[in-house]
């Protein structure tokens, strides 16, 4: 859990990373999940296109929440086995209950459209409430967001001063406390917070697909009722300060995400439509 107030961006950082966050994405982006009930960890990556907005958290129905980021590019770096680089530039947290508000956030800049309307730089560090929305910024660092007292957000702020022609002003999302979510809730991170998940292996001259092309034991992630493989990496979050191992799934995480990533990609910065496939992935 997280301290609402915080006046400093050392106190602030080393405090986040003692904790490991439920849901995040970070960079290119690289997604990373945290399942407690199975004492797992795991972690894909999305490789989306520029100018995309992404539904990260989809619960309106239930606690109003709906979560979407959009996506810029960036050319890769010499020798990446990638074309182009995306990152999130914009995250928008719509709360419908008990009426409409949203906070916008931009490397620059911090909307908060509640019983007033306040616009606050991110260079500066301030807390502020508005119809039970509460928003902390620790300048040029992270902003907090609470809702409804129990459901907390922290986007990391990353700025460059001399960026690289691969690198951009872009921000991290990650989910710090999930109370007050439904089991309902759907989105590409939404949907594995009540989640478990098992790890299994194949067995000798077995793959996922059915094939015999590897006579090696092959891990796989078991995720409502499909079979995923994964392979073990560590990633680093919260700005590199904390390293956590998990279970990779390739493919732009092919079935572990429910659909298609086409089935994340929103029209609008406030679109809080439902789930392509039913409400809220129900």
């Amino acid at each position: 859990m997280y301290y609402f107030l915080i006046f400093n961006t050392s106190v602030s950082l080393s405090h986040l990373s003692h904790t490991n966050p439920l849901a995040t994405a970070d960079g290119d982006p690289h997604f990373v999940v945290e399942f407690p009930l199975s004492k797992l960890t795991v972690c894909f990556n999305i490789n989306g296109e520029p100018g995309h907005i992404l539904r990260m958290v989809s619960d309106h129905k239930h606690s109003g929440v709906t979560v979407n980021g959009k996506l810029i590019g960036a050319p890769a770096p010499a020798g990446s086995h990638k074309q182009q680089r995306t990152y999130f530039s914009t995250i928008t947290i719509v709360v419908n209950r008990p009426k409409r508000s949203y906070i916008e956030v931009t490397p620059k800049k911090v909307i908060l459209d509640g019983r007033d309307r306040l616009v606050l730089p991110c260079d500066t560090t301030v807390s502020v409430e508005s119809g039970g929305l509460a928003v902390t910024i620790v300048g040029k660092s992270n902003v907090t967001v609470t809702i409804g007292g129990t459901i907390r957000f922290v986007i990391l702020v990353h700025q460059y001063k001399n960026p690289a022609p691969y690198q951009r002003n872009h921000l991290g999302f990650y989910i710090s406390n999930s109370k007050g979510l439904s089991h309902d809730c759907h989105g590409l991170l939404g949907q594995f917070l009540y989640e478990e998940v098992g790890l299994a292996e194949l067995p000798g001259n077995a793959t996922a697909t059915g094939d015999n092309s590897t006579s090696s034991r092959s891990p796989i992630l078991k995720v409502k009722g499909r079979s995923v493989p994964v392979v073990q990496k560590t990633r680093r979050i919260y700005s590199g300060r904390q390293s956590v191992d998990c279970w990779f799934a390739r493919n732009n995480a092919a079935k572990l995400i429910d659909g298609q990533y086409e089935d994340y990609v929103v029209s609008h910065l406030f679109d809080t439509g439902d789930w392509p496939h039913g409400s809220n992935g129900a």
